[in-house]
């Protein structure tokens, strides 16, 4: 029988150093840490639009209810829907013209808040 010996291998083609692998270590976390913070700030931004969405959703909502009341019977008036609080002024423009405001406000993380729509009404 014949006896086969280990290929020979340079000592310094061995592997990698412990240098090597904690540089790589570190590259690696830079990298995690980096996607962890673009992640978080995802996750508030698309927070922050979802309030800002149903904001303006109830403000169109209270647009349609002045605008279903009609020219003679819209009225000023406000309220809370949820977190949000809505305040509708009529106020008139012109000669069988009045204008609709709704602004909607909210708080989010201590800072106030602010969506506000306006339309027209005419005497038809």
């Amino acid at each position: 029988m014949t006896e086969r010996s280990a290929p020979i291998v340079a000592r310094d083609s061995a592997g990698f150093t412990l240098i090597e692998l904690m540089v790589a270590l570190v590259i690696v976390a830079v990298g995690v840490i980096t996607l962890s913070g673009v992640q978080t700030r995802a996750s508030r931004d698309v927070h922050s639009t979802g309030r800002r969405t149903s904001a303006l959703a109830l403000a169109e909502e209270r647009i349609e209810v002045a605008r279903s009341a009609g020219y003679t019977n819209a009225v000023s008036a406000n309220g809370t829907s949820g977190a949000m609080a809505w305040d509708t002024r009529i106020t008139t423009v012109d000669v069988e013209l009045r204008s609709v405001t709704v602004t909607v406000t909210w708080n989010e993380a201590g800072t106030p808040q602010t969506v506000q729509l306006m339309t027209l009404l005419a005497l038809r």
